[in-house]
C-alpha cells in the first residue's frame, strides 16, 4: 500500500500536467511509495488521449468528473480523488504545479514527524508562481536550486507564513499543495461540491480545523513551481468559462448545506 496518494485535478493543461509526470518520475521518494491519481474535468485539448496513453513507471489512475467543458467541476474533481485514493495520506497537487524531486519525501517525514507529535495536521508546501511562467529549462533550474533559506530572506509572504508555521490560518492553505490524512478529509466529507465556484477551497480546510481539530502548518521544505505551461489555460481562463451568475443567484436562492 502507497504512503501517498497524489491528487490532481484538471482541465485543458496537457503540457503542463505531462511536465508534472516527468517531476513525479524523478523523485527521490520511491514510486512505490506513492500513487497518481488524476482527474479531467471536461478537457478539449487532449489531455484526456494522453493520461489514457500514459506508460511510464507512475502508479497512475485516470478519471473524469463526467461535466462539460468549461462546467466548472473542481471540487468534484478532488473528491473523486479522495474516495479513489488507497494511502494515508491525501497530497492536492494543482495541475499547474511542478514539484521539487525532494517534494515528496519531505512532505511524508514531515507527516510522520507531527504524527509522533500526537498531531493531526493539514501540511502547506511552498510554492513560486510566475505570472509569464518561465520556460522548462529555468523551470528545472529553479527546482534544483530551491532552499528555505534565501526564500526566508526574500520572500515576504514567506517570511510571514513561517513566523507563524505551527499554527497557518486555512486561509494560508489553498488547494494548490497541501497535504492531510485521509481519514481526516473523508470525516469532513471532502470538498464542498455545491460550491462549483473558484477560491472555495479554503471552506474545507476550516472543516477541517472546526471538525475535526486539524492544526495547519507550514513546511518550506516541500516546494515546487506554480504556473502553467506557455499555451495551457490559467485558473483565470478557468474560472470564467462558464457563467458564474446563475451559480450566485442558486446559492442565494438554496444556500450552501
Amino acid at each position: 500500500m502507497p504512503d501517498l496518494s497524489i491528487i490532481i485535478a484538471t482541465y485543458n493543461r496537457r503540457r503542463t500536467v505531462e511536465c508534472i509526470l516527468r517531476a513525479l518520475e524523478r523523485q527521490s521518494l520511491p514510486g512505490r511509495q506513492f500513487e497518481v491519481l488524476v482527474v479531467d474535468d471536461g478537457s478539449t485539448d487532449g489531455t484526456e488521449d494522453m493520461l489514457d496513453a500514459y506508460d511510464g513507471p507512475l502508479d497512475m489512475h485516470t478519471f473524469s468528473t463526467g461535466l462539460p467543458a468549461g462546467e466548472y467541476g473542481y471540487q468534484v474533481a478532488l473528491n473523486i480523488g479522495i474516495w479513489h485514493a488507497r494511502s494515508r495520506y491525501l497530497v492536492f497537487l494543482d495541475s499547474d504545479m511542478v514539484p521539487h524531486r525532494d517534494a515528496l519525501k519531505n512532505l511524508l517525514e514531515a507527516h510522520e514527524s507531527w504524527e509522533q507529535r500526537g498531531e493531526n495536521v493539514l501540511v502547506r508546501a511552498w510554492w513560486v508562481g510566475r505570472k509569464n511562467p518561465l520556460i522548462l529549462y529555468l523551470r528545472r533550474s529553479h527546482l534544483r536550486n530551491y532552499t528555505p533559506a534565501p526564500a526566508k530572506r526574500h520572500e515576504k509572504k514567506f517570511a510571514e507564513m513561517y513566523s507563524r508555521r505551527e499554527n497557518l490560518d486555512p486561509n494560508d492553505a489553498v488547494s494548490a499543495f497541501i497535504s492531510v490524512r485521509k481519514e481526516l478529509a473523508v470525516a469532513v466529507n471532502g470538498f464542498a461540491e455545491q460550491a462549483r465556484c473558484w477560491g472555495m477551497d479554503d471552506e474545507f480546510q476550516r472543516r477541517l480545523s472546526s471538525m475535526a481539530n486539524v492544526v495547519v502548518v507550514f513546511e518550506p521544505s516541500v516546494y515546487a513551481i506554480h504556473g502553467p505551461v506557455r499555451g495551457d489555460v490559467s485558473q483565470k481562463e478557468y474560472r470564467w468559462t462558464r457563467s458564474l451568475l446563475d451559480h450566485y443567484m442558486k446559492m442565494d436562492s438554496n444556500g450552501l448545506s
